[in-house]
């Protein structure tokens, strides 16, 4: 092996490695946006690392990048749903890292392109993985946070379908058993934390949001905002109707809760109907021809010899 191939290649793999380890770190930052925002309030003298100071430096490129993106409206929304900040400024922040993200990749292609493209003579094949070392790890360092987020927009979509007729549920036992509607939604919040995250952390926002001075009316309408889901929107009217009119918020929550279930079982029934319908193809592919060879190969062996014996061969 040539050792100029060598000394390439763990060039390569070093600068991978460090490429890497710059791109989580920058990850490890979009994490909680609400948690950056109190320590930038509580340590203003703080010291700049270097990643703050390319963020400055590449800030006029998001601005212009975000002028002609006409995704930006998408990714505020997505925000929202998953509880996050989305002003301007927090959206700068997410854009800006994303496109350090993009010229940090494309950086370490053109690096990787140059070191190992010249021991390639053909030049279609140095154009083709030119192409893909650059381009390939661009795209996915700049699509990756959007992925991110949209991961977990279904993670907690999932969830909520899952967990939620069993959080209302105990919503109305708390109620029931006569703790206030506030009380109630906090308690069923600090229940679900451990088993739901998702949906224990949904009732803790509002019973935080009702204990910070906003209305019971807007933060469950914060609620059906943040979690787009009919069966929660139907829950949210329910309960402000009730409010309003001055109905037992009790008997309200069971009626809710009734209807939760039998939809719920409802969708359970539709899946399991549609199982029998998604196993025919692997059961045609694949028990079929093992189950077809099982049975006729003694035949066939049989049939061989049968043959074999009337044409005089034993």
């Amino acid at each position: 092996m040539d050792i100029n191939f060598v000394i390439r290649l763990g060039l390569c793999l070093i600068i991978a490695l460090m490429v890497g380890g710059i791109v989580f770190i920058i990850n490890r930052q979009d994490n909680n946006f609400l948690l950056e925002r109190l320590k930038k309030g509580h340590s203003a003298t703080k010291r700049k690392s270097i990643f703050d100071d390319l963020l400055e430096i590449i800030k006029p490129v998001t601005i212009a990048n975000m002028k002609s993106n006409k995704n930006q409206n998408s990714t505020k929304q997505m925000l929202i749903r998953l509880g996050l900040p989305a002003n301007e400024n927090d959206i700068m922040d997410f854009e800006n890292k994303r496109m350090l993200r993009l010229i940090i990749s494309f950086a370490f292609g053109i690096f990787l392109s140059v070191v190992l493209l010249p021991m390639i003579h053909d030049g279609m094949s140095q154009l083709l993985l030119g192409t893909i070392f650059i381009c390939m790890p661009s795209m996915f360092s700049y699509m990756s946070p959007i992925w991110n987020l949209k991961r977990r927009l279904v993670k907690k979509e999932k969830a909520f379908d899952k967990f939620f007729p069993d959080a209302i549920d105990l919503l109305c036992v708390c109620v029931e058993a006569g703790l206030g509607i506030d009380s109630a939604i906090e308690r069923v919040g600090r229940e679900f934390t451990y088993f739901s995250p998702e949906v224990g952390g949904e009732f803790q926002r509002i019973a935080k949001d009702m204990l910070s001075g906003v209305s019971k009316q807007d933060a469950l309408k914060g609620l059906s905002e943040r979690v787009q889901n009919k069966d929660i929107q139907s829950f949210v009217a329910v309960i402000i109707q009730a409010d309003k009119m001055g109905a037992s918020i009790a008997s309200s929550l069971s009626i809710s809760a009734d209807s939760l279930r039998t939809k719920r079982k409802q969708r359970l029934e539709a899946l399991v109907g549609a199982a029998s319908t998604k196993m025919t193809i692997p059961l045609v592919l694949c028990l079929l021809p093992a189950t077809f060879a099982v049975v006729l190969t003694p035949a066939i062996i049989q049939v061989v010899e049968s043959l074999g014996k009337m044409n005089g061969f034993k």
